[in-house]
C-alpha cells in the first residue's frame, strides 16, 4: 500500500507538471565545463546547509529502526510529528526570511536540531522522543527554504539552474554522507554517541555560517543590516 500510494503521488506531480507554464531562457550552449554547473554565488548558502544534512541523513536512515530497539512509538509517528511540524513552518514562517534575513533560521533551527538530537541521545523516552520530531520538523522546515532562498535570489535568469542545481547537490551530498557516518558510528560505538556525535554538525553549520556565509554578498541578513 505504502508504494502503491507513493507510486500515485508520483503520477499526479508528473500530470500537475504538464500544467506549468514558463518563459523559455535563452542561454548559449556550452561545453560541459565544472564552473558551469557549480554556482559560486550559491557556495556559502550551499555548504551550511550541506553540513546541516548530516544531522537529517542520520535522522531519516535511523530513527525509526533506534525507536524500535528502545522500545519507543514507531518510526511513522516521529514522521508524522515531524512532517506536520515541517508543514507549519513553511506555511506560517516562510517569508520571515525575507523580513529578518535567513541568520534567525540558521541559529535557532541548528540549535534546535542540536536539540533534537540530545534527546534522543541522553533521555529517550516517549515524551522526548516526540519533542524531538517537533524540533527536528522546525530545524528542517525553516533552515532548507531560507538558505535556499539564500542560494538563487541574487542569481540572474540564466544561472538560476545552475544555483539551484549546486545548492540541490549539497543537500544530497550531506544527506548521502550523514547516513553513512551514522551508520559508522552506529556499528562501532551504538546509538547515543552517534546522536551526540552528528549533533556536532549543527555547530560546524552555524560556525561556517558565521565565518563565511553571512558576509556574502548573498546573505539576507548582511542585506538588512545595511539599510
Amino acid at each position: 500500500m505504502l508504494y502503491a500510494v507513493a507510486a500515485v503521488i508520483a503520477g499526479l506531480g508528473l500530470v500537475l507538471f504538464a500544467f506549468v507554464r514558463a518563459s523559455k531562457v535563452d542561454v548559449p550552449k556550452k561545453k560541459l565545463d565544472l564552473r558551469t554547473i557549480i554556482n559560486r554565488d550559491s557556495l556559502p548558502a550551499t555548504v551550511t546547509m550541506l553540513i546541516f544534512m548530516f544531522t537529517f541523513g542520520a535522522l531519516e536512515n535511523f530513527v525509526a529502526i533506534f525507536a524500535s530497539e528502545a522500545s519507543l512509538p514507531s518510526g511513522s509517528i516521529y514522521f508524522l510529528v515531524m512532517s506536520a511540524m515541517l508543514l507549519l513552518v513553511r506555511i506560517t514562517l516562510g517569508k520571515l526570511v525575507d523580513q529578518r534575513g535567513e541568520a534567525f533560521f540558521v541559529y535557532s533551527c541548528n540549535a534546535a536540531m542540536l536539540a533534537a538530537f540530545l534527546l534522543l541521545a541522553f533521555v529517550p523516552n516517549a515524551v522526548t522522543y516526540i519533542l524531538s520530531a517537533v524540533l527536528a520538523g522546525y530545524a528542517f522546515g525553516g533552515l532548507e527554504p531560507s538558505l535556499q532562498s539564500m542560494a538563487v535570489h541574487t542569481s540572474t535568469e540564466e544561472t538560476r539552474g545552475s544555483a539551484n542545481s549546486t545548492f540541490l547537490c549539497g543537500y544530497d551530498i550531506g544527506y548521502g554522507l550523514g547516513g553513512g557516518i551514522a551508520g559508522s558510528l552506529i556499528t562501532g560505538l551504538g546509538y547515543s554517541a552517534m546522536w551526540s556525535i552528528v549533533s556536532l554538525a549543527c555547530v560546524l553549520s552555524v560556525i561556517v555560517y558565521v565565518v563565511w556565509a553571512r558576509h556574502s554578498d548573498t546573505s539576507f541578513s548582511k542585506r538588512l543590516a545595511n539599510r
